[in-house]
């Protein structure tokens, strides 16, 4: 348990004037009140929209926002937690009215001292808020914290990109809470991507939004994820205080620490600010092959590539197959280097296969008019792997990769990563945990993506395995950037980050799309991805994250067993609807997911038109643009191809509801909107009645089974020819 005080930095862990200690414990907990400090404002930095002022000691004290010159004592600042401030902050003007605080920061505990340079910058839509910190004398790390408190939580609503709004919600649980509507300020904690893939406390976007509805006002915390995080938290209190926290990044004299954040006041809507992160990182949430949107769909996760209804599967929204792992012989050897295409090898499930059999494979798929991702993964290899080494059984350097044992020490033991005791950690049927950040390991992947890019010039690209190994480090290397169990290590996101600068333009050159199983659903992670397809799909927080993390990409959610989909079938195929998500489709030969069945096949094919709506869908995120009238249903806003699509969902026994849209931005020359609805079960497309009224779009939608998917056409009115 560490205590964290809110005061003027002149103590040991005091940072922010009147506010509260706060002690953390799994959830916070208050403790005393803080002594007061002179928090009176010395310097203002303003932008359109936004002005903050600032202390001698470079703390917000205040903020003014929007054209209605609102002013709240809202405070934020940066430290090091456990660190000290020696001496007075030295400051400097910036260009246009920025400016520079200066500050050295002791550590007594460690003995360490560090400087920590704080700017604050305007920009044409937010202030800019960048920090750096420069070590002194040996490497050390401590928590790196920017905290924002709300001075009258009571008044407002938290909104962040989470999993789960709820402190106590289950770990692992099926069951879904929309994460679109804000909540109430309470006590939690919430890591960045998830400490485990069943945590539902989670975010998987660094932003925090607050909101007041009395005053149409909103504020958001944007951290860049053009930085490099290793572990983070947000952290929540019922008093109004967030604080993200940033761990195990080494403080070094010769590697500066630098994060970058943005200031937005906005409209009291989660959508604005979300928004505004969207257009300023579109590299970390556009699909950087736009080739994603054309082969999204419902998914697979099959072995099969016969023996299929094509036109019944085509009806249920199936559009790609992830080819279930059992080609290759053992994990990571995905092509053995055979000597032809017809050469065979015995595949993970004991039978004969060949670079041939596969192509043919994909060949099929592709002739019935479907997708094929080919399986990858960085972060595991081999199977049944021993330890410490066995004997060698290859006669021959180039027989090695007969025996996954071999190959692995014989060629790439330097990637193994070491557990606790050192020894590897094995997993799915016995393969092993590796660093791709590992020159020799990388070298070998990158050799198998060029092979895949020959062999299966058919397929669409590669779906990568298993980014939950990313969560750890490596102690045998040193990254230069991460101090982990008190030394240098080298954390598997900066691996992440370094096989995927090369992997991605070289997949996305040749045409090919990346997909991911985003076990650590982070942003940043994503910045060469198209797309996700997520294992824990069927867990509601999992489908949450990584829809939110997919708002311009298309994203693709595992099903549950067939008994817990009998509970509620209708509210599982609509909350993946209202957040913009492709199901697993029940295809033969899936492994570990839904199968066909007669029960199962009816509720895809009734909900088969509404998900097929969905393709090539990107969230509409400007404020206040769709409400459904008295909160009678749920409703969301995307762009499609030729229009937008509306998913009203979760209307229980209501006949119709009201939907309002404001503003919707129509195309150049364009008259009106043609409105259908498409209802589940339904042979045909419903017309439906739309008014215009300066810009207010109203909809009468008719529901059934409490849900409609209404699609708006661009339309225009051709003028009459004279002669």
């Amino acid at each position: 348990m560490r205590l964290f005080a809110f005061g003027g930095m002149v103590r040991r862990g005091v940072v922010l004037a009147g506010l509260v200690s706060m002690m953390f414990s799994g959830s916070a907990a208050l403790g005393a009140a803080a002594a007061p400090r002179d928090s009176t404002a010395v310097h203002k930095v303003e932008s359109e929209g936004l002005a903050v002022s600032l202390d001698a000691q470079g703390a917000v004290v205040s903020l003014h926002l929007g054209d209605r010159n609102i002013e709240r004592p809202v405070t934020a600042q940066t430290c090091l937690a456990g660190c000290e401030l020696e001496g007075a902050p030295t400051t400097r003007p910036l260009d246009h009215g920025g400016i520079e605080f200066r500050k050295t920061l002791a550590d007594p505990t460690q003995n360490q001292r560090c400087v920590l340079v704080e700017r604050f910058r305007s920009e044409s839509d937010s202030i800019r808020w960048e920090i750096e910190i420069q070590g002194q004398g040996a490497p050390w790390s401590a928590p790196i914290e920017t905290h924002l408190a709300w001075p009258d939580p009571a008044a407002a609503r938290l909104w962040t990109a989470w999993g789960d709004s709820r402190p106590d919600a289950p770990r692992g649980a099926t069951s879904w809470r929309d994460p679109l509507q804000p909540a109430a300020f309470q006590d939690t904690e919430l890591s960045y991507g998830s400490r485990h893939f069943s945590h539902p406390q989670a975010i998987s976007i660094p932003l925090v939004t607050v909101l007041e509805s009395a005053d149409d006002l909103g504020v958001s915390l944007v951290l860049s994820p053009e930085d490099l995080i290793l572990d983070m938290t947000l952290r929540v209190t019922a008093q109004g205080q967030m604080v993200f926290s940033r761990t195990r990044h080494r403080i070094a004299a010769d590697s500066p620490v630098r994060f970058g954040m943005n200031l937005v006041a906005h409209a009291a809507d989660w959508r604005a600010g979300l928004g505004w992160m969207v257009r300023r990182y579109r590299a970390f949430f556009e699909p950087p092959n736009a080739l994603a949107h054309e082969i999204a769909g419902c998914g697979a996760y099959s072995s099969h590539a016969r023996d299929f209804d094509a036109e019944k599967l085509m009806r249920m929204a199936f559009r790609v197959n992830w080819k279930a792992s059992f080609d290759f012989p053992y994990m990571g050897m995905f092509l053995p280097p055979v000597t032809s295409d017809t050469a065979q090898w015995v595949d993970f499930k004991q039978k004969k296969n060949s670079i041939r059999q596969m192509q043919e494979d994909t060949r099929r798929m592709r002739a019935m008019g479907f997708y094929v991702l080919n399986y990858f993964n960085v972060t595991e290899f081999g199977a049944h792997i021993e330890h410490p080494a066995l004997p060698r059984k290859a006669a021959t350097d180039d027989d090695l990769w007969k025996d996954p044992n071999d190959f692995l020490y014989g060629r790439l033991a330097d990637a193994i990563l070491p557990g606790p005791k050192g020894a590897p950690m094995h997993s799915w049927e016995g393969c092993v945990a590796m660093d791709p950040g590992e020159p020799v390991y990388q070298a070998f992947l990158l050799e198998q993506a060029r092979r895949h890019l020959d062999a299966f010039p058919e397929s669409s690209g590669i779906c990568i395995d298993r980014m939950d190994w990313l969560l750890r480090y490596n102690p045998r290397r040193d990254d230069g950037v991460s101090w982990a169990g008190g030394g240098a290590a080298r954390s598997l996101v900066v691996s992440w980050h370094d096989i995927m600068a090369r992997l991605g333009p070289m997949m996305h050159e040749a045409g090919k799309v990346i997909f991911c199983n985003p076990h650590y659903r982070r942003v940043d992670l994503l910045r060469h991805v198209d797309g996700i397809y997520d294992e824990f799909g069927q867990m509601g927080h999992s489908l949450n994250l990584c829809a939110l993390l997919c708002a311009q990409k298309p994203v693709i959610a595992w099903t549950v067993p067939v008994e817990e989909l009998r509970a509620e079938p209708d509210a599982y195929f609509q909350r993946h609807l209202h957040m913009g998500a492709f199901l697993t489709a029940p295809v033969p030969g899936n492994d570990h997911t839904i199968l066909p069945e007669p029960w199962v096949e009816k509720h895809y094919l009734d909900y088969g038109p509404l998900l097929d709506a969905l393709r090539g869908k990107q969230w509409v995120l400007q404020p206040h643009v769709i409400e459904v009238q008295d909160q009678q249903a749920k409703a969301n806003l995307f762009t499609v191809p030729g229009g937008y699509v509306i998913p009203v969902t979760f209307g229980g026994e209501a006949p119709r509801v009201r939907v309002l849209l404001r503003d919707l931005p129509k195309l150049p020359g364009q008259d009106a909107f043609r409105a259908e609805a498409i209802h589940p079960g339904a042979e045909q497309r419903m017309p439906v009645a739309i008014a215009d009224e300066g810009g207010r779009l109203t909809i009468d939608v008719p529901l059934h089974r409490g849900c409609a998917m209404v699609t708006l056409s661009h339309t225009w009115i051709t003028p009459a020819v004279t002669r």
